[in-house]
């Protein structure tokens, strides 16, 4: 599966600032009114499934998700409770201008994640990729950053609870964890969904009534 993450930072180019790696397309934005072109162009390339950054409101997935078609996947970072006091602390850390690090870990077949590093600098934002071969590997890579005053982790690229679950107890508080979350409508299988669509609005309307 093609993969993508669309992250939000100021004053960076969708058209210049663009990683490409086996099987994923990182893409900085800079104003979150260029998500909707950016999240079309990269369906258009055969994308299957997008990935929005905590920074973007999970408001946005749907109408990213009416962008891109019905076979596209749109997911968004969100946030259990356990990360919302460390959240808030990021968050005025970066309107003041001075957020800690942050750090988003991805999977990626065949990875070292001591090799597979980079960073992406667009003051005052500062973050580093990890990429992993296994989701098992995250959790102390979680705990080393957060040790060295990462301030929040992202995770993308299909992990699982129980793989999030591992990372947010590693880090015991000290970092909001987020996780690529999908809501209902992704549970349907997508040519039940393209047949669904092809039904007419009173069609729609008189099945319901006989359910």
């Amino acid at each position: 599966m093609k993969k993508a993450i669309i992250y939000e930072a100021a004053g960076t180019d969708p058209a210049r600032d663009r990683i490409e790696r086996a099987g994923l397309t990182i893409v900085a934005i800079g104003r979150v009114d260029e998500l909707l072109d950016v999240a079309s162009g990269l369906a258009r390339e055969g994308v299957e499934l997008i990935e929005l950054c905590g920074g973007i409101s999970p408001r946005w997935r749907p109408i990213v998700q009416a962008a891109v078609g019905s076979n596209i996947r749109v997911s968004s970072v969100t946030f259990g409770m356990e990360s919302l006091t460390p959240a808030a602390r990021y968050s005025a850390a970066y309107d003041n201008g001075v957020p800690p690090p942050g750090a988003f870990i991805f999977l990626e077949p065949n990875a070292d994640p001591q090799k597979d590093r980079f960073n992406q600098d667009f003051p005052p934002l500062r973050m580093t990729f990890f990429a992993v071969a296994a989701e098992a590997a995250a959790a102390a890579i979680a705990r080393a950053l957060v040790d060295d005053g990462v301030g929040l982790i992202e995770l993308y690229g299909g992990f699982t609870s129980a793989g999030a679950a591992a990372v947010i107890d590693a880090v015991e508080g000290r970092a909001p964890v987020g996780i690529g979350s999908f809501t209902l409508e992704a549970t349907i299988p997508r040519t039940s969904t393209a047949i669904w669509n092809r039904v007419s609005a009173p069609r729609r309307a008189q099945i319901g009534k006989n359910k």
